[in-house]
């Protein structure tokens, strides 16, 4: 699942139809009137059988699944994938690494991708509480996102700081407050470049606020 939000915009390159063929064919296997399983594999002579790796509760499988559909709503014909979305948004802000074990850790990775995708489709109150509660309780002073977990079967990284969850918080805030203004980029002196000064992204405002800390 994890490759299928960024196999939309591949295939649309060549065709829109192209893109949007495999996604109603994922929606249809992990979402239609089958047994629910995220896993499938093809079986000659038996069809399409369900894996139970990853576990139907995993954490991720709905916020890659919804980051495709809000690539796919850029597409012509997107519409048609609008009525999925409800059903892939997590009922808490932060989901617990899998939904069978409620009490165990949380995946903070997938609550950074899925408030990337509710902005990307404009359900932008719901992306901004996601993005308040990382930021407000999960967030580093040096910018990583903590708490996310890459494996909960397997007892891997239950706690810690996947790349992707940093990237998509990343990604998702510099969606919601735009480009830094010109005033607020500095030179770093002695390397030719430009880097930001001390400010930082003040979640649901649109503004920045500066970094007292």
């Amino acid at each position: 699942m994890d490759g299928v939000p960024g196999m939309v915009p591949l295939l649309a390159a060549a065709d829109p139809e192209a893109a949007r063929s495999p996604l109603r064919r994922h929606l249809e296997l992990c979402l239609g009137e089958r047994p629910f399983h995220w896993s499938w594999r093809y079986a000659p002579g038996a069809g399409r059988l369900a894996d139970t790796d990853p576990p139907p509760g995993w954490s991720r499988d709905p916020a890659w699944l919804l980051l495709a559909l809000a690539e796919a709503a850029c597409l012509p014909g997107g519409d048609e994938f609008a009525g999925h979305v409800a059903s892939l948004v997590p009922e808490h802000l932060v989901p617990p690494a899998d939904t069978a074990r409620p009490d165990g850790p949380r995946d903070t990775s997938a609550a950074a991708v899925t408030a990337s995708a509710l902005l990307l489709l404009g359900h932008r109150d719901r992306a901004v509480a996601v993005l308040e509660e990382l930021v407000g309780g999960q967030l580093t002073a040096d910018g990583r996102l903590l708490d996310g977990c890459y494996d909960l079967a397997a007892g891997t990284a239950v706690r810690h700081e996947p790349i992707w969850g940093t990237f998509f918080l990343a990604y998702a805030l510099a969606e919601l407050v735009g480009p830094p203004a010109a005033e607020t980029v500095q030179p770093a002196v002695g390397t030719g470049q430009t880097a930001t000064g001390t400010s930082r992204p003040a979640v649901g405002t649109g503004q920045t606020a500066a970094d007292t800390g």
